[in-house]
């Protein structure tokens, strides 16, 4: 296996777990912020916004659940509590960037299972052997990750994804939307709601 493959497949589960939870920290504390800033009649300066910020990300630094993240999460208090920092236009420049970078294989993959997080709540994970199934979560396969991805990241194999789900047709109109793969229902099971569904590189 090449290096490159295997060193994904050593991180994945961990890689994954690392782009949710900063993207959702991210993004939750911009919709916090703009919350915040709406309920005001007055125009809210930068030392505020930023203090808004501090208070909602100070506590997350004692988030077991975020402890993957508590780095990037010191990091973003420290520009707020500079004097000429500005952490909500350092977000949105993150963001920004992240937008225009050519994403490769295995992160359009990442952000595909953010995105069916976010908008249909749906769990992915690993599948492991000998552990039960859980509905309305996704399962891939390592295997087809490892191969699936050539040393230049670019898509090479299908990716399959299993899942125990009645939603599970409607994903397939969902990911055409969000684009960068074509989606496939290799199999479904309608009375056990199973279903294999195929990610396809588009072309």
């Amino acid at each position: 296996m090449p290096v490159f493959l295997l060193k994904i497949s050593m991180q994945i589960k961990k890689d994954f777990d690392y782009y949710y939870n900063l993207h959702d920290t991210v993004t939750h504390a911009l919709l916090h912020l703009l919350f915040k800033v709406s309920m005001s009649e007055r125009f809210v300066p930068t030392a505020k916004r930023n203090e808004v910020l501090v208070k909602y990300l100070k506590p997350k630094l004692n988030d077991k659940s975020l402890s993957n993240i508590r780095k990037d999460i010191k990091l973003m208090l420290n520009v707020a509590r500079k004097k000429t920092g500005n952490l909500e236009m350092r977000l949105y420049q993150l963001n920004e960037q992240a937008n225009r970078t050519q994403m490769a294989g295995v992160e359009k993959l990442y952000s595909l299972l953010m995105y069916l997080h976010e908008e249909e709540g749906l769990e992915s994970q690993l599948y492991e052997e000998g552990v039960k199934a859980e509905p309305d979560v996704l399962y891939l396969l390592e295997g087809h990750i490892e191969h699936g991805f050539d040393q230049n990241n670019k898509q090479t194999a299908p990716v399959s994804i299993l899942t125990e789900s009645e939603r599970a047709p409607d994903l397939l109109d969902v990911i055409h939307r969000f684009g960068w793969f074509v989606a496939e229902m290799k199999e479904w099971n309608p009375d056990k709601h199973q279903a294999h569904i195929l990610l396809h590189p588009p072309y």
